[in-house]
C-alpha cells in the first residue's frame, strides 16, 4: 500500500513522537482552539445582538444552550470511554467508534423530542418546523461534541481543535448571510448547519486514521468488560451531574429574568465558558497519553499540573482586564449587565482547576466515586442557588452560585490532589488502575 504524507505523519505520531511532547502538542492545540472558539463565539453573539432583536437572540441562545446540554447528556459518557480506552482498543477501534456514535445519535433523538414535548414550548419554539428540527439539532451537536474526545483517544486531539475553530468562523459567516430574516431560527441554523457539515468531515478523517495507523491495527489491550462497564457507569453519573446545571440554569434565567436578560447573560457566559472549558481541556490529552504510555505517568502528571497553573493565571487576568473591554465592544448594556459576572468568574474558574486535576488523576486510576459525589453536591448548589440568587442579583447571581460550588469542590479535593502528586514524586511508581 502506498502511504500519503498524511499517513506517514500519523505513523510518526503513533510510533515516534514522545508521550509528553504529544500531550503538550494536543493540549496546546485544544487551548488555542478553545480561546479562538470563545472569541469567535463572542463575535457571533455580538453580531447577533447588533443585527437581531434582543428577544430573538435570547430565544436562540436558550435553544442552542438547551440543545448543547441535551447533546452532552446524550453522549452517555461514551466520550470518556473513548478518551480512556481507544488508545488500548487496537483493531477493535473502528467497531467501538461506529456503535458508540450510533447509540449517541439515537439517545439524542429521544432527548430532543422529550424537551419539545415536555419543555416550555411557547417560550422556546416559534413554529412547528422549529419544534420538528430541534431533535435534529441535538443529534448534530451530540456527534459534533463526541468527536472531541474521540480524536483525543485517537491521539489527534488537534483535529477536534481545528474543527471547533473552523466552526466558530463558519457559523459567523452564515449568521451574516442570514441577516435579512431577523429571526431566532436563522441564528440557530447558522450554528447547527455548520456543525453538521464539519462533523461529517471529521468522521471521514477518523475512519481513515483507525484504518491506516499501526496503533489501531494491533491486538486489543482493553481491560475486562466488567471494568469497562464500571468505568462507564461512573463516567455517566459524572456527566449527568455536570450537565444538569447548565441545562436548567438557562431555563431559570429565561423564566425569572426574561429573554433579554438571558441575552446579556449568554454573551458574557461565552467569555466565561471559554476559560472554563480551557481549564478542563488540559486534562483530556493527559488521560489519553497516560493510557497509551503508563510508564510516563509521573512526568505526564507534573507536566499537566504545570500547564494547568499557567492556564488559570493567564485566564484569570484575561477575564478581569480584557473581558469588560470585549463586552463593551458588543454593547454598553452588555458590559453593564455582565461585568460583575466576569469578575466573579475570575475567581471561581481558577478554583475549578482543583477538581479538574483530581478528575484527571481519578480517570487514570479508574476510581471516580469521590468525583461523582463532589460533582453531585456542586450541581445541587448550582441549581438551587441560581434559582434563589437570580431573584435578587439577576444574572450575577449565577456567578455567586458557581463561586460557592467551586469553592466547596476545591476544599474537598485539594488534599487528594496533593497526596497523589506526593506519591508519584516520592515513589515514581506506576499507579495501578482500580475500579470505580
Amino acid at each position: 500500500m502506498t502511504l500519503t504524507n498524511s499517513d506517514s505523519e500519523s505513523r510518526l505520531d503513533a510510533a515516534e513522537r514522545p508521550a509528553e511532547s504529544n500531550m503538550r502538542l494536543n493540549a496546546v492545540s485544544l487551548i488555542v482552539s478553545n480561546l479562538l472558539t470563545g472569541l469567535l463565539g463572542l463575535l457571533f453573539w455580538g453580531a447577533a445582538a447588533h443585527l437581531y432583536p434582543a428577544r430573538e437572540v435570547g430565544i436562540a441562545s436558550a435553544l442552542i444552550s438547551s440543545a448543547t446540554m441535551l447533546a452532552t447528556l446524550s453522549i452517555l459518557s461514551i466520550d470518556y470511554l473513548y478518551e480512556r480506552f481507544l488508545p488500548l482498543a487496537g483493531a477493535h477501534t473502528g467497531r467501538l467508534i461506529k456503535w458508540g456514535f450510533l447509540v449517541v445519535a439515537g439517545v439524542a433523538l429521544l432527548s430532543g423530542t422529550a424537551l419539545v414535548i415536555l419543555g416550555p414550548r411557547e417560550e422556546l419554539f416559534q413554529t412547528g418546523w422549529a419544534m420538528a428540527a430541534f431533535p435534529v439539532l441535538v443529534i448534530v451537536l451530540a456527534i459534533f461534541t463526541l468527536q472531541d474526545k474521540a480524536t483525543v483517544g485517537l491521539g489527534v486531539a488537534r483535529w477536534g481543535a481545528a474543527k471547533n475553530s473552523v466552526h466558530g468562523a463558519a457559523k459567523l459567516v452564515v449568521l451574516l448571510v442570514c441577516i435579512g430574516t431577523g429571526s431566532a431560527v436563522s441564528i440557530v441554523l447558522a450554528w447547527g448547519a455548520t456543525a453538521g457539515a464539519l462533523a461529517v468531515m471529521i468522521l471521514l478523517a477518523m475512519r481513515r486514521r483507525y484504518r491506516s495507523n499501526p496503533r489501531f491495527l494491533e491486538a486489543s489491550a482493553l481491560p475486562p468488560r466488567r471494568e469497562i462497564w464500571s468505568y462507564f457507569g461512573s463516567s455517566f453519573g459524572l456527566t449527568a451531574a455536570w450537565a444538569i446545571g447548565p441545562l436548567i440554569v438557562p431555563l431559570i434565567i429565561v423564566s425569572q429574568c426574561g429573554a433579554e436578560s438571558y441575552a446579556h447573560f449568554a454573551v458574557t457566559w461565552c467569555v466565561v465558558v471559554a476559560f472554563y472549558f480551557t481549564v478542563h481541556l488540559v486534562v483530556s490529552p493527559y488521560v489519553a497519553e497516560v493510557a497509551a504510555h503508563p510508564d510516563n505517568i509521573a512526568s505526564l502528571s507534573w507536566r499537566m499540573v504545570q500547564m494547568m497553573t499557567g492556564v488559570i493565571v493567564l485566564g484569570g487576568i484575561g477575564l478581569v482586564v480584557l473581558g469588560p473591554l470585549v463586552l463593551g465592544l458588543v454593547g454598553a448594556d452588555y458590559r453593564a449587565e455582565g461585568q460583575q459576572l466576569l469578575y466573579i468568574a475570575a475567581v471561581f474558574v481558577p478554583l475549578s482547576a482543583v477538581s479538574a486535576i483530581y478528575e484527571g488523576f481519578a480517570r487514570v486510576e479508574r476510581r471516580l466515586t469521590l468525583v461523582i459525589v463532589v460533582r453531585c453536591m456542586s450541581t445541587i448548589v448550582i441549581v438551587a442557588g441560581s434559582y434563589m440568587a437570580t431573584r435578587s442579583h439577576g444574572v450575577s447571581g449565577v456567578g455567586w452560585t458557581y463561586l460557592v460550588a467551586e469553592s466547596m469542590s476545591a476544599a474537598l479535593l485539594i488534599v487528594p490532589v496533593v497526596l497523589w502528586l506526593r506519591r508519584i514524586r516520592n515513589a515514581g511508581e506506576l499507579v495501578t488502575p482500580g475500579i470505580a
